[in-house]
Order: structure tokens, then sequence, then C-alpha cells
């Protein structure tokens, strides 16, 4: 079977059992799942869209997020819907997760011949390797390293790839098998390598002597790329963290931005104010350096936490014994989030999806929990099934802005 067809069956099977999961759930406000467009207009994304393989073209999108995004369980519908409507033009960003001591996406491999020196991940106390695009990044104790790199099948495979990296006189040059191949300064922190054939893996031996983050793969072929940044633990505030960030993005030249994040700031300290500013501060950036993008954002859905109650109980005369129990109640800081991205997009006339309503408002979770959908141990993240839920109502609500109307 060829990788094209493999892969639009596999799409529209996945979205068929999310799909089918969502209409038995009364919960899911279907009515809702929808795109607020807050006074912006995506008709030049439609308009370019529509006429992809005419102008034998690709247009990359790119999701920035938390754990929700991390796993890719969401993300990965949402490409392979878009994908299976508008073309296959890559896998896009694959980040060294893996390699730097976190859980990755399953539908890639990305390794090297050895365990990397340092490590560093978006939320650590300290950078021992600096920092990527990716939130990762991993340095080795000699630089001359074999890379190996592998996607499946549903992927489609991969004719480039684009090694994102710190800034290093490495990455000139790369080996595979017994041809040499000369890279591409795309940005001065990713180089890119474009082969002859079309592959699902491959082995690369370059010189890593700048930290190293992760790849990106493109295909020769007119579609969409759906490039999913997400790292546990993530806030708005936490990418403002990366030097230059926004500038590192510049190598996917998005079209669309995906803002989504949310549910650690309803964990955290920072004031609805603070949070305001750091969704300005990360919009503005990333505008600075992609001024015909259009974003989105989306809201967390509610979720709980988990309380700890001490009680006593009187044993005897003047004697009371104290017991500590646990129980999970709902984070109602989650909806003081929803509200202020909310009010961010309104400000500023940014489209938001709301999520928060959709899968059901107050009281969401522990139904997806009762359904098999969220996770029972933590009540925060989602199972399998119900990140791919997520992933079919984002994706039907995008379709609804995105295909050209009759």
């Amino acid at each position: 079977m060829t990788f094209s067809r493999y892969f639009i069956i596999s799409a529209l099977s996945l979205l068929a059992s999310a799909i089918t999961h969502a209409q038995a759930l009364d919960y899911i406000n279907a009515d809702a799942n929808f795109i607020a467009m807050n006074g912006d207009n995506w008709s030049v994304l439609r308009s370019s869209l529509a006429s992809l393989h005419d102008d034998k073209a690709s247009i990359s999108i790119l999701q920035i997020g938390d754990s929700h995004i991390q796993a890719d369980w969401s993300a990965s519908v949402v490409r392979q819907r878009l994908q299976s409507e508008f073309g296959n033009a890559g896998r896009g960003c694959i980040a060294a997760l893996r390699m730097a001591g976190t859980n990755q996406p399953t539908d890639y491999r990305l390794s090297a011949d050895t365990a990397a020196l340092c490590t560093s991940r978006l939320l650590a106390k300290e950078w021992k390797a600096g920092m990527g695009v990716t939130g990762v990044a991993v340095t080795f104790a000699s630089p001359e390293r074999r890379l190996k790199i592998a996607t499946d099948t549903v992927c489609g495979g991969f004719s480039s790839i684009t090694l994102l990296h710190q800034p290093g006189p490495g990455y000139a040059t790369a080996m595979i098998g017994d041809s040499l191949l000369v890279g591409e300064p795309v940005t001065p922190s990713a180089t890119r390598y474009r082969l002859n054939y079309t592959v699902d893996s491959l082995s690369l031996r370059t010189s890593f002597d700048s930290p190293f983050s992760g790849a990106y793969l493109q295909l020769n072929s007119p579609g969409v790329e759906f490039n999913a940044i997400g790292n546990n633990g993530a806030c708005f505030s936490s990418y403002l963290n990366i030097p230059d960030f926004a500038e590192l993005t510049r190598v996917f030249t998005p079209s669309l931005i995906i803002l989504s994040m949310g549910t650690n700031e309803a964990f955290g300290s920072d004031s609805d104010e603070q949070i305001y500013c750091s969704i300005d501060s990360l919009v503005q950036q990333l505008r600075q350096v992609h001024p015909s993008a259009k974003f989105l954002l989306t809201t967390p859905m509610e979720c709980h936490k988990k309380v700890t109650r001490t009680t006593r109980r009187r044993v005897r005369r003047g004697k009371y014994r104290s017991r500590k129990t646990t129980a999970f109640v709902t984070n109602r800081r989650v909806a003081e989030v929803r509200n202020v991205i909310l009010r961010y997009g309104r400000d500023h006339k940014l489209p938001v999806w709301d999520l928060y309503v959709i899968a059901g408002g107050e009281g969401a979770s522990a139904k997806w929990i009762a359904d098999g959908l969220m996770n029972p141990r933590d009540h925060v993240h989602c199972l399998k099934s119900g990140y791919e839920l997520r992933g079919a109502l984002l994706s039907d609500a995008l379709l609804k802005q995105l295909k050209p109307t009759e």
C-alpha cells in the first residue's frame, strides 16, 4: 500500500471513531464547537489552502502548548484530518524529547548512537544544554554523532530534514550512507538537507558541535504541515523564557499559530493580569517574526485539583487523633484563566476556540473520567481516547473556517 493511501485510510478511520464517540456523549456541546473569530478574517488563509495543489505549495501550522500537546495524541488527529483534506506536506517538527529524558509522541523515533552528555527541559531549574525551539536540548561528549530518524507509515515519509540546533559551525555537511549532503542554513539555528527521494527512516552523521533540539521533516508535495511544540508544565510565560523563542520559530514559516495553554496557569500563582500580559508578550513577539500569520487561542477544559484535609477525632478525654485525607475538587481557577483568554481574544481581535464550554463546562471532568476519557489518577490529563476526541473537535472547528464556502 502506498504512503498516501495508507495515510488517508488511517486518518479517516481515526476521525470516524472519534466523531462517533463525541456523538454518543450528551455533555459535549457540539453547538459551541466553532471558532469565535472576534472580528478577524481568515479569507486569505482559506484561499491559500484552496489553491495548494494548483500552486504546488504547502502551508505550515504551528501549535504551541503544554503537556496536553506534548504527547501529540490530539495534535495527530488534527494533523491527519487537515492533511487528508488539503494534502500531506510532511510530519513537521519532531522534538528530541526522549533524548532529553521525557515522554515523546509514538509516531516517530529520534535517537543518537550514544547517550546525551547534558540535557535540558523547559521547566527544569537548570538548562545544562542550553535551550532550543522545541523546549528541549541535548549535547554530546564528542560532536561527531550518528542520528537515527524514523517515522510511522501514517506520517507519509519525508524528503527533506532540517536539524534544529543552537548556532554553531557544525551541521554544514552530513553523511547518509556514502552520500555527502551539503546543509542549507535556513536560519542560524536550522540546517536543511534535501533528499532526492522519500523515506520513512534513515541514519545521518554530522557534527553536533552545538546543542540539538529536534528536526523538521517535510515532503516535496503540496499540502499542510502541522507542527506541534508541547512541553509538560508549560505556561504562556514559559516560552518567553527561551532566548529568542519567536525568532527560532521562523524556520516553520507558519500561516496559522495556535496557542494552547492555560491548565498550568490554573495551578500557579500568577494573577489574571500577569497571565494576560504573558499572552500579549508571546503573541506580540511571534507577530513581529510572522507578521502575516493568523492566530488562534484555545481555552483549557475543566479539571480537578487534589486537596488534603485534616480531621481530628477524639479517642478519649483530652486525647485526639489527627487523620489526613486527600480528595479531588473542581479547580475553579481554570474558569478564571479561561475568562482571561477570552478577554484577550476580544480585546485584540484574535479568534478563540473555547474547549472549556465545548467539553462540557463545569463538571465536565467527572463525566470524562466516568467515560474513560480522562485520567482517573490525576483528574487533569486525558487518556488517549480523550485527546483523540479533543483533536477531532478542534479539527472539525478548524475545517468550518478553513474549507472554502460553497
